[in-house]
């Protein structure tokens, strides 16, 4: 068993790194104390075994509507499992659109693509992924994913199919929606300049840090 944390530790555990160099050290001729701290920290694992979840992905895509001097908006997005992205994107959108709803709509569907890849790597690598959780700020795009065309109006009716593509991921249970206010949007940062307080809680997010300025 020691062997085995001993693997564990360096590769997703340094919290217990201590405790099992320590044990390793009395795997000859342990005694009773041994086994008592051995079994603390497959106690202690067991009772934390979330802080190293990583079959649940995290993603936040937010867009900016008419950004540009030309009108066209910007879209930026990460993939995380907690805190830290380990994938990010932040990218003028290719065409104009009509409302922020309308930006928002094709940010998440052009920003898809990454979500599927990083999804599909995890699967591959032989883990059994949780639906992904993509944050976003606008119930009414929420609504048009999770919906599909039969929540579109003539405001929306026009957008193109292949941006509804996010709502077949919806219903093959890969994908779920959940909102995010504005002021907590971490991809905030990826989508538009921040300064400030703002800023500081946007590259804490980004890179897991805990900076104050």
């Amino acid at each position: 068993m020691s062997a085995k944390l001993l693997y564990l530790a360096p590769r997703g555990r340094p919290d217990i790194m201590t405790a099992v160099s320590f044990l390793c050290t009395r795997v000859q001729q342990p005694n009773v104390e041994d086994w008592e701290k051995l079994s603390r920290v497959l106690r202690y694992l067991k009772s934390t075994k979330e802080l190293d979840e990583i079959t649940q992905m995290y993603s936040c895509v937010d867009s900016a509507h008419m950004a540009h001097h030309d009108l066209k908006g910007h879209t930026g997005g990460f993939i995380c499992f907690k805190n830290g992205a380990f994938a990010a994107k932040s990218k003028k959108q290719r065409l104009n659109s009509n409302s922020s709803c309308e930006a928002e709509l094709i940010g998440a569907g052009e920003y898809l693509k990454q979500i599927i890849w990083a999804r599909n790597f995890m699967i591959a690598q032989g883990y059994e992924m949780k639906p992904t959780i993509i944050f976003q700020d606008n119930e009414s795009t929420i609504k048009l994913i999770n919906n599909g065309r039969r929540s579109s109006s003539s405001k929306t009716r026009h957008i193109d199919n292949k941006y509804f593509y996010i709502h077949d991921k919806i219903m093959d249970g890969e994908i779920k929606t959940n909102f995010k206010p504005t002021d907590e949007m971490w991809a905030d940062g990826l989508s538009k300049p921040l300064q400030g307080n703002q800023f500081v809680l946007f590259r804490n997010q980004v890179l897991n840090a805990n900076i104050e300025n």
